[in-house]
């Protein structure tokens, strides 16, 4: 009897798994085969300004796909919409088929569907994929000339490498992503474009920022929930255009300020509450910020504050922080001073040494030039000498011949002239003659 109730409970175990294994094959064989329709309504999201707008999108409502299915049609009435969303929904992934038969898409929103990897398409110019488990980040071929807006929040993002070769992005937001740990403000160097950068809680300890160009289109940007500790403002120079910057929730006791106008002329407003201010560090800067017309904007405290801002009287630990602070920079710049100093003291050497060279050089020059210049000069003076006797001579006979020619020449006018007036009076007598006659006749005739 044992026997028999053992084989029957094998056997019906054995049909039990097989028609479990028949049940699931059949689901996923379903599933995977399956048409999924969205809808074409009004969906409501928030912009990059935080506010909220509606729009008209193809949405997808309570998509459940397992992670091994990997392909499900994704379709609608028309396949022209490019602008989708999806709803209650969760699935590793974006499905290849929604990228396929929407192929004109230009907005996706997957927001709290459990993603792992996220792929970016060319023609995608805006992706809402926050809330999810995100790790891995793929864009696909020119993708990354078309992506204007990319919001990543709460992820498991740890390598942003992919998302930096982005030139036409205006609007990054990674916060809530603390894997993602120090960022070099170069990394994001080739988006021009940026306007908008979030890296709130992304477990950022320091400033980093070897930019070579300027992020000139960057407006705002957001440090919050972090774990600095020390901020100078000469890191933020390469963004001319800053006006709103978020420093609230870190751990910073020491502020370098100076000269704020003169880095980041256009910037309106710092948020710096919820640090760990000592109370005269804290007057100094926010007087500073204040003095300067920049606002800052912080919430009510109870407790020890400063222009609304909270600080901690004790002195000993907290503001003696920022006395060490600022007698080691100023040991380090010293320092630095005088190995600049040094090196324009050697430099400077340098040029003495190579002037007094030149000038020595110049002297020798001179004294030869002075030599020559000496016994060309006597060489001159007797052939100058020579010279002038010579001329004499010549111009003295030169005169004599000229006299005689000129004496010569009067002559020969002379006798012309002669010669004209004996002319002139023997013409002047036979007219005479002619008158006298033809008077004498008109007598005899009367």
């Amino acid at each position: 009897m044992r026997m028999k109730s053992k084989s029957i409970r094998h056997r019906a175990s054995i049909a039990k798994s097989a028609l479990t294994i028949a049940v699931t094959t059949a689901f996923l064989i379903q599933v995977a085969y399956s048409v999924i329709i969205c809808n074409y309504e009004k969906f409501d999201l928030y912009d990059a300004w935080y506010q909220k707008k509606t729009d008209d999108f193809c949405v997808f409502k309570d998509v459940f796909l397992p992670n091994e299915v990997r392909y499900a049609d994704f379709m609608a009435s028309s396949l022209d919409y490019k602008k989708v969303a999806f709803t209650n929904s969760k699935f590793p992934f974006v499905p290849p088929s929604l990228y396929r038969n929407f192929d004109d898409i230009r907005e996706l929103y997957v927001r709290r569907c459990s993603i792992d990897t996220l792929r970016i398409t060319r023609l995608i110019e805006k992706m809402y994929a926050g809330n999810n488990q995100i790790t891995s980040i793929v864009v696909d071929g020119n993708g990354s000339n078309n992506l204007k807006e990319l919001y990543l929040e709460s992820n498991l993002i740890y390598d942003i490498a992919n998302i930096t070769n982005l030139p036409n992005l205006e609007v990054l937001v990674l916060e809530n992503n603390p894997r993602i740990g120090d960022v070099d403000f170069a990394f994001f160097s080739r988006m021009g474009n940026l306007w908008k950068l979030d890296l709130e809680n992304t477990g950022m300890r320091k400033i980093t920022n070897s930019l070579k160009l300027n992020l000139n289109e960057l407006l705002r940007l957001d440090l919050s929930n972090n774990e600095l500790t020390y901020v100078n403002i000469q890191l933020f120079q390469t963004f001319p255009k800053l006006q709103h910057l978020w420093l609230n929730g870190n751990n910073i006791y020491f502020m370098e300020m100076e000269p704020v106008r003169s880095v980041v002329p256009d910037i309106r407003s710092i948020v710096i509450d919820d640090n760990y201010w000592g109370c005269q560090h804290l007057s100094m800067v926010s007087k500073y910020l204040l003095d300067n017309g920049v606002i800052i904007r912080s919430k009510e405290c109870k407790s020890r504050s400063v222009n609304k801002v909270c600080c901690s009287d004790n002195t000993e630990s907290i503001d003696n922080r920022y006395i060490i602070e600022m007698n080691i920079k100023s040991e380090s710049k010293l320092h630095e001073g005088i190995k600049s100093l040094e090196k324009e003291n050697l430099v400077l050497r340098q040029i003495v040494d190579g002037m007094r060279t030149q000038l020595h050089n110049f002297m020798q020059n001179y004294t030869v030039m002075i030599k020559d210049e000496r016994t060309s000069g006597e060489v001159q003076a007797d052939n100058l000498a020579s010279t002038e006797e010579e001329s004499s001579e010549d111009f003295a006979y030169d005169d004599s011949s000229e006299l005689e020619r000129f004496s010569d020449q009067d002559s020969v006018e002379l006798d012309v002239i002669t010669e004209e007036a004996s002319s002139e009076e023997e013409q002047s007598t036979e007219e005479n003659l002619i008158e006298s006659e033809s008077e004498q006749s008109s007598e005899a005739t009367e």
